[in-house]
């Protein structure tokens, strides 16, 4: 795993693996977020059921979830909210997606991911990563990367990506040289 430690921040790099982590599903399987289904993969680490900017964010990839099918892309969401909590989060939000659950500090520490303390505005006892998400590629590489140290940022462009990943496979179609061009890699 190739990465920075600045003030004791690790931080990943495109072009490099997701590392590997395996987390219990709300349904009650596990999976290793680095593992791809032949397909891109957006995996979306959110702050926790209690998070409205992160039920916004959810909902919104849920609305959205056919446009990105339709583009090659699953999605990923996960979280430190243990499996119970996150099983009622997804139910209430009618996430059709993975809900991974139970992150755990040293997992998020090697995603590069900024971690926070519970505050006395939240009612839980465990400390969860801010927002952030990963574009990983059919190779499990990681292409997009956007990590957040606040709750408002970290959030995926349904859009945005989506345009950018036809566009990279359209370039690799016309040159397939450009398949080793990562973005933020130097």
């Amino acid at each position: 795993m190739s990465s920075t430690i600045t003030s004791g921040h690790t931080s990943l790099m495109p072009g490099t693996q997701l590392p590997s982590v395996t987390l219990p599903l709300t349904t009650g399987e596990s999976h290793d977020i680095a593992k791809t289904s032949g397909k891109n993969r957006l995996v979306i680490v959110y702050r926790g059921a209690f998070c409205p900017f992160c039920t916004n964010s959810l909902k919104n990839i849920q609305q959205k979830l056919s446009k990105l099918a339709d583009a090659n892309i699953d999605v990923l969401a996960l979280s430190a909210d243990p499996a119970d909590v996150a099983k009622k989060f997804a139910d209430e939000n009618n996430l059709t997606f993975p809900v991974a659950t139970g992150l755990k500090e040293a997992d998020m520490r090697a995603l590069g991911l900024y971690v926070s303390d519970p505050k006395d505005y939240q009612p839980q006892t465990y400390r969860f990563a801010e927002p952030a998400y990963f574009l990983i590629t059919s190779e499990g590489k990681i292409r997009y990367i956007c990590v957040s140290s606040f709750p408002m940022g970290g959030r995926p462009n349904v859009e945005d990506i989506i345009m950018g990943v036809e566009w990279v496979e359209g370039e690799i179609k016309r040159n397939p040289a450009f398949q080793d061009v990562i973005w933020g890699s130097k």
